[in-house]
């Protein structure tokens, strides 16, 4: 391939566009040939040279080869493409949030009550009566069935409340599930004891959780291939920062600070193909959540990988059609809802696999002004297994989603217009991203526990990203955007991002 849009040194493309589109613009002039292979100038039909079969037909058949050949005999692209800036890119990837209902046992307040009442010979076939000490109700509990004796010596039988309207200090939106009376003291039941009684409950829980079947990235956020990337391959170490506000982790909304280093590599004839990795981490909500309780919001948590390839299909002199595939490998941490008591609601272990097949473009439309676009469908292969508290196990998938993403940029300066300027070039741009689920939600559900929202419509959001890359230098530059959410604010990601992205091209 050509040499990158920030590349150092000059670039084939120079020439190539003047002898297509005879421009006589001194500043393409300016910079001298890089390269020592022979240049391609945009002739369609050109030999492929010995490394390629005289006939197309049956180069079809061989894919790669054909992939191959394409790349190396098509014109070269013009200069502006070769210089035109990574996407910003803009979202936080995934639905976000999710419902969790069901029903956990919980315990009220704990009484001392005197026992008085019935004991035969065989003492666990008492019948009691609990007067809690203070209380106007007179008594508050009574045994029934038969009572257990323990290895301390002491007794412990089921009651009831003799009279409605006992506080038992239990929580809202629970009722009374049962208690229980246990002797202080062992050695056998005697009128007028102590006893000690324990209420129980069964709660009823309606939460937000973040999004349980996009566990990986459900506090990190989902990466795509839109994010930070061009059409063309190219040989780059790059960092990416966003701060976003009031993404939909729980019912406050949370800020997101995400931090995203990795790399890609370009290789092969004419660096037509490269190989992309990334390992995106934020400062987020906890992945161990409380529910109706303090979950933190400041934690340190580690998305997904993200591991991409992308091969040159098409170019020409203006346009440059690429496609690839990447997927997301688990290696964040599972996610744990807890109740407040400590006891645990829910489990997701982090076990899917995101395939995202993807296809890009970019395309010259005058001599300052380019479209570069990516199009990106994200399928869960493998899903994650769930455990719940009522005991059901499932494996929970996510739904399908397309990824639609286009960005339109003007070189306000190209490089080499202004050789003593603080920035080489300056490339303002306009993106729009667009992300909608091809399935409805999956819910999961015992009767009793239920997780997702049933029925719930197609998700969908859309937002839009202005923006402008700097070129530090011919082979560094630094972009920054701000994301604004489209829409009536339903599958609002956020109320703003920030986006700042550094690169250098090698």
């Amino acid at each position: 391939m050509p040499e990158p849009p920030t590349g150092q040194g000059g670039d084939i493309a120079t020439v190539a566009y003047q002898d297509a589109h005879q421009h006589h613009d001194s500043a393409y002039y300016e910079q001298p040939l890089a390269y020592d292979e022979p240049m391609h100038y945009g002739n369609p039909t050109a030999s492929c040279g010995p490394e390629c079969a005289p006939s197309r037909c049956e180069m079809l058949l061989n894919a790669f080869s054909n992939l191959a050949c394409l790349n190396d005999c098509a014109p070269s692209p013009a200069l502006n493409i070769c210089q035109a800036p990574v996407m910003i890119g803009g979202g936080f990837g995934g639905s976000g949030r999710t419902n969790l209902r069901g029903t956990q046992i919980v315990s009220g307040t704990s009484f001392v009550a005197t026992g008085t009442g019935t004991i035969p010979v065989n003492q666990a076939n008492s019948s009691l009566l609990y007067d809690v000490a203070g209380n106007v109700a007179n008594p508050d509990f009574a045994s029934i069935l038969t009572g257990t004796l323990g290895g301390d010596g002491r007794y412990t039988f089921q009651v009831v409340e003799s009279i409605g309207g006992t506080n038992l200090g239990l929580p809202p939106n629970t009722v009374f599930l049962n208690a229980t009376a246990t002797e202080q003291v062992g050695g056998g039941i005697v009128n007028g004891e102590l006893w000690d009684i324990s209420v129980n409950g069964l709660q009823t829980f309606n939460i937000v959780i973040p999004d349980a079947a996009n566990a990986g990235a459900a506090v990190v956020g989902r990466s795509k291939i839109a994010t930070n990337n061009s059409a063309m391959p190219r040989t780059r170490t790059f960092f990416n920062y966003d701060l976003m506000n009031n993404v939909p982790l729980n019912d406050a909304g949370v800020s997101v600070n995400r931090f995203t280093p990795g790399f890609e590599y370009a290789f092969g004839r004419n660096d037509g193909a490269s190989i992309e990795f990334r390992v995106p981490f934020a400062s987020t909500l906890s992945s161990d959540v409380i529910a109706n309780g303090q979950t933190q919001t400041g934690d340190v948590e580690f998305g997904d990988l993200f591991l991409a390839y992308k091969q040159v299909l098409y170019q020409s002199t203006d346009v440059v059609f690429s496609g690839g595939v990447s997927l997301t490998l688990p290696s964040t941490n599972d996610l744990n809802v807890q109740m407040a008591d400590g006891s645990t609601a829910l489990l997701v272990e982090n076990q899917a696999i995101h395939l995202m097949p993807y296809f890009a473009s970019i395309v010259n439309l005058t001599e300052r002004m380019f479209y570069q676009g990516f199009i990106q469908v994200d399928i869960d292969v493998t899903g994650n297994h769930v455990v719940t508290n009522s005991g059901m196990e499932s494996r929970l998938r996510d739904t399908t989603r397309l990824y639609s993403d286009g960005a339109l940029g003007y070189f306000l300066r190209r490089r080499g217009e202004k050789p003593d300027a603080i920035f080489n070039a300056i490339i303002p741009t306009i993106e729009m991203h667009y992300e909608r689920q091809l399935q409805r939600g999956n819910t999961l559900s015992d009767g009793i526990f239920v997780l997702g929202t049933p029925n719930a419509d197609y998700q969908s959001n859309f937002n839009m990203v202005f923006g402008s890359t700097f070129e530090v230098c011919n082979n560094e530059a630094i972009s920054v955007g701000y994301a604004v959410p489209m829409g009536d604010g339903t599958d609002q990601m956020f109320d703003g991002q920030l986006r700042a992205v550094w690169n250098r091209y090698f």
